[in-house]
């Protein structure tokens, strides 16, 4: 598949992503459900609640490793557990509440460790984005989604790709689809409904593609290349 306009500009493409599978029986189920129904491209996981991975594995979609606050030695004990669950690497990074992101200790550490390991990690803005790309470690153009359940499910950036007015590049969605349970003490529980809900209406790939939107996984579309970028 052509990865680029003849002028050099990657064509637009979008990678839903789907956060905090392992926080919550209910999550877990919302986000198998999502996953089943082709609606998202990635998920990832939280380790160190030791969720059962086999479920997930059996839905064939990508999975990667969503960091929890830690220090350097819980760095690599959250990568090798996720290794052991899963008998491989994950296919990319983030980090709860974007702990993976923080500017002192954790963001240059876990932007070294994904380089050595060649794993794509989300970048949260641009400042974030531009120490992965410095360190040579592929990661999207851009990330959509919210942190706030008291925001529109369908942002700004949402609405453009469904418009058919999405920028070039590779935009990352970020969700967190889940079945309600208020005993989890969540800040976003009722968010969470309303993600899966949204996801499902929307649908799979092909039914992206007949809106004229391009989806695909990290393994597609953030596969390091020789300049270490995506590709």
């Amino acid at each position: 598949m052509e990865r680029q306009r003849r002028d050099g500009v990657p064509k637009p493409a979008l990678l839903i992503t789907a956060d905090d599978y392992g926080l919550a029986p209910a999550y877990d189920a919302g986000i198998l459900e999502a996953a089943r129904a082709r609606a998202v491209d990635a998920v990832s996981v939280m380790v160190l609640r030791e969720p059962d991975p086999a479920p997930l594995g059996e839905t064939g979609v990508e999975v990667g490793l969503h960091l929890e606050p830690f220090g350097i030695a819980k760095l690599e004990r959250q990568l090798a557990g996720f290794e052991l669950a899963f008998g491989r690497p994950p296919t990319h990074i983030d980090g709860h509440h974007h702990c993976h992101a923080e500017e002192r200790g954790p963001g240059l550490a876990v932007a070294k460790l994904a380089r050595e390991r060649g794993i794509p990690v989300r970048s949260v803005n641009p400042r974030h984005r531009r120490l992965l790309r410095c360190q040579g470690v592929p990661t999207a153009d851009r990330l959509l989604g919210r942190l706030d359940e008291r925001e529109a499910a369908i942002q700004p950036g949402i609405e453009r790709w469904l418009a058919g007015e999405a920028s070039g590049g590779i935009s990352e969605w970020m969700v967190h689809p889940g079945h309600p349970d208020p005993s989890t003490g969540s800040s976003y529980d009722r968010g969470r409904g309303e993600d899966l809900a949204l996801l499902l209406s929307l649908g799979d790939r092909e039914a992206w593609r007949a809106r004229g939107v391009r989806r695909a996984g990290p393994s597609e579309l953030l596969r390091s290349s020789p300049g270490g970028g995506p590709r």
